[in-house]
Formats: structure tokens, C-alpha cells, sequence
């Protein structure tokens, strides 16, 4: 592989919104520098002998032939679009890392027995419609037009909206992929956790993947002057939102040995000055895990705290279930062959669940699917010090070339 050539691409995508104050990458789903990067992956693929299309919703996915075209093919990608303020590599990795497989192949004249296809999905983050995975999920058929038509973003904007407008091919039953249409698929991405660099492992090797139940909270108080309204006559809506928000990491707490994590990740006081008691409070809630049934039962505890700690305090509460993904299992015997490819190429490798949810748990229910980490400087990930040393990301996609050649074969079966 060329290494030179990944940093490259990297480094080309990454201009595609990037904010010289912040450091930080600003690829929206949907926005312009996000379809420009699409746009700019697209033509990368042509250029490496590919045949290339955007479906409907605005993912790019390019072909190489096989030796036989009527077998199934194996998917390979990620996501190019970021949260505000993101990193560098989450998501864009894999996405490269696709391509570079593909150039290997070309370069080293190998031709694989199933066709390979590569996929830039879009909107994979929760950051612009608070629901994530969507343009898996639209391939994978579980994201339709009335779905689309519910979600909107904080500027009011349906996501059907911003679909249909810029749409880059007419709506088609051939976006659409069903159980037996892919052989497998196959996803490298960054930890976005501490794990692997705690451990001293180049590469995980991901088994589940846990998945998200999600609320928007509003709470109703009573605005009033902070300096003439008594302690005991508030309705104070932000003092309730910060109860609530310890609530949902105490409760997280004692499940932590469950693999459960929860986190208030936004919260937007109104009036929000100085010298006013906050009437209104909308929050954000975030609850994962590997298991739906401890999940929801953590789940279950929020919602009772949220009813105890508002009617005690006397503020109203609204609270909007968005939903809950299904935790997946990947596949056992994709997760073999990287594992035999890591002992070959002698990288330290363990096993291990992903507590971020990525495409490959839509695909997951269409197809065997797997993933391979690799690890991030300290775990940190969605900010502009998200980082990855060019030795990892290179033993990262060495790991993936590895794997796809051989998931490629007509005679092993997965």
C-alpha cells in the first residue's frame, strides 16, 4: 500500500470544512463542504477504474468488477460527514482506507472472484437531525420518505427536504439492498475510545456494537427575576436540568460493569442571562449499551427519575422518546480471518465491542459484517485533538486489505 497516498487523501478531504480557528472539521451532513466531499470521492473513484453512482439519499458507492459479476460483492466504507467541530478521521478513515484497498488491487494486478464495492454513506452523525446512521439505514430500507419528512434540524429544515432538493439520482428500488445482495461488509474506523491504546493493541477486532436509546427533554419552569423572587417561590427549570443530568450519570454509574453509558450531551437554558431564573430547559439524552435489556432498563430508571425530580420541584416535564437502535453482533467468522491476517502481518490485535454506533450495525442486518479498529491518542474522538499516528492508520488498512482479499474469495463462506 502507499502510504503517502492515504495521508494525501486525507489531507484533501480534510479541507473540506475545516475551521483554521477551531482546527476543527465541519462536514455536515448535507451542507456544502459535505457534498463537495462526496463529490471529490466520487471522482477519486473514477479515476481508479470504478463505476461509480450517488443513490437518492446522497451516498456514493463504486463497483470493481469480479471475476464473476453475478456473485455478491463485498462492501467495504464509512461515513465522510462529521459532528461540529470534529475530528480528522472518524469515519473519513474508512472511507479512504476503501479506496486504498481498491488501488492495491489494481496496482498488484489482483482480481478478486466477487466484485467489490465501496460506499461514502452520509449523515451518519447524530449532529444535524439527532438520529444517526441514516444513510445506512436508507440503503439498508429502514429510512423512508415519511421517516424522512419527521426529521428536522435546528434551522426547521426536514430531512426529506434537504434530500429531494439535492437530490443525484431519482428515487429507485435499486438504492436498496436486501438480505443475500451482499456477500459481506467490511468497516475500518478509529476506536474513538481509550481501549486499544491502554492495552498497547494495534488493532481491534469488533464483535458487538452498542446502540443508542435517545430523548429530547423539555422542561417548564417559570422565568422570573433572580434578584425579587424568594429561594422558595422558584420554578427554576435549569436547576431541575442539572439534577436530571447528575441523575443520568449516577444511574449510568452503577451499570457501568453492563458495558451502560449515558450522557446529557446538550442543553440550551431559556431566557440563558444573568439576571434571569431559567423557565425553560431543552436537553438531549444519550443511553447506550451492548444489550437492549440492560439498556432499557437504565432507560427506565431515567424516566422515573426525570418523573421525580420535576413533579418534586413542580416543573413540567415533556419528555419525546426518539428512539432506540438495536444492539448487533458481528460477524464471528469475518472476525477470524482479520484475526489470522493480524497473526501474518504480526500486529497485537484483541476482541472487543464498540460502544459508538457506526453503519456497520445497519448493515449487520442485511449481511454478515465486521469491523477493525484501530486506536486514537487518548480515545479522543469528535474534536479538533482527535488523533491517529500514520503507523496505525497504516497497519489499520493493511489489516483491511488483508481481510477483503480474502472475504473476496469464491470459496470462503461466511
Amino acid at each position: 500500500m502507499n502510504i503517502d497516498t492515504v495521508m494525501n487523501h486525507l489531507n484533501t478531504f480534510n479541507n473540506y470544512g475545516y475551521d483554521e480557528e477551531t482546527g476543527g472539521i465541519n462536514r455536515i451532513a448535507f451542507r456544502h463542504a459535505e457534498r463537495l466531499a462526496a463529490l471529490k470521492f466520487s471522482m477519486l473513484c473514477q479515476e481508479a477504474g470504478l463505476e461509480v453512482h450517488f443513490d437518492y439519499f446522497g451516498n456514493v458507492i463504486a463497483r470493481r468488477k469480479g471475476k464473476d459479476n453475478t456473485l455478491p460483492p463485498v462492501m467495504l466504507g464509512s461515513h465522510i460527514d462529521t459532528v461540529k467541530d470534529g475530528g480528522r478521521y472518524d469515519g473519513l478513515l474508512g472511507v479512504v482506507g476503501a479506496l486504498q484497498v481498491i488501488q492495491h488491487l489494481n496496482e498488484h494486478q489482483i482480481a478478486t472472484d466477487h466484485p467489490i464495492e465501496i460506499v461514502a454513506f452520509t449523515c451518519e452523525e447524530s449532529a444535524r437531525f439527532n438520529k444517526s446512521t441514516l444513510g445506512s439505514k436508507y440503503i439498508t430500507g429502514n429510512l423512508s420518505a415519511e421517516d424522512m419528512k419527521k426529521l428536522t434540524d435546528d434551522r426547521g429544515k426536514t430531512l426529506f427536504h434537504l434530500v429531494d432538493t439535492l437530490k443525484q439520482s431519482m428515487p429507485s428500488e435499486n438504492d436498496f439492498y436486501h438480505k443475500g445482495d451482499l456477500k459481506a461488509y467490511l468497516e475500518l474506523h478509529i476506536e474513538q475510545g481509550p481501549i486499544l491504546q491502554n492495552k498497547h493493541k494495534d488493532i481491534g477486532i469488533v464483535t458487538h456494537i452498542a446502540a443508542p436509546h435517545r430523548y429530547k427533554l423539555k422542561l417548564t419552569g417559570e422565568t422570573s427575576h433572580s434578584g425579587s423572587t424568594p429561594m422558595p417561590m422558584r420554578k427554576d427549570a435549569l436547576t431541575a436540568a442539572s439534577e436530571i443530568a447528575l441523575q443520568v450519570e449516577s444511574i449510568a454509574q452503577s451499570h457501568h460493569q453492563e458495558g451502560i453509558v449515558a450522557t446529557v450531551g446538550y442543553v440550551q437554558p431559556f431566557p440563558n442571562m444573568m439576571n434571569a431564573i431559567p423557565g425553560e430547559v431543552k436537553m438531549l439524552i444519550d443511553v447506550r449499551g451492548k444489550e437492549a435489556e440492560s439498556r432499557e432498563q437504565v432507560a427506565s430508571e431515567i424516566e422515573q427519575a426525570i418523573k421525580t425530580i420535576t413533579e418534586r420541584r413542580n416543573i413540567e416535564a415533556d419528555l419525546e422518546d426518539l428512539g432506540a437502535d438495536t444492539p448487533v453482533s458481528l460477524n464471528p467468522q469475518i472476525a477470524n480471518i482479520t484475526e489470522e491476517v493480524c497473526e501474518e502481518l504480526d500486529y497485537s490485535y484483541r476482541f472487543m465491542f464498540s460502544g459508538a454506533g457506526h453503519d456497520a450495525m445497519n448493515m449487520a442486518l442485511i449481511c454478515p459484517a465486521s469491523m477493525i479498529f484501530i486506536p486514537c491518542k487518548d480515545g479522543v474522538s469528535h474534536s479538533p485533538k482527535e488523533s491517529v499516528e500514520v503507523s496505525e492508520i497504516e497497519k489499520g488498512i493493511q489489516t483491511l486489505i488483508g481481510t477483503t482479499i480474502e472475504l473476496a474469495k469464491k470459496d470462503v463462506t461466511v
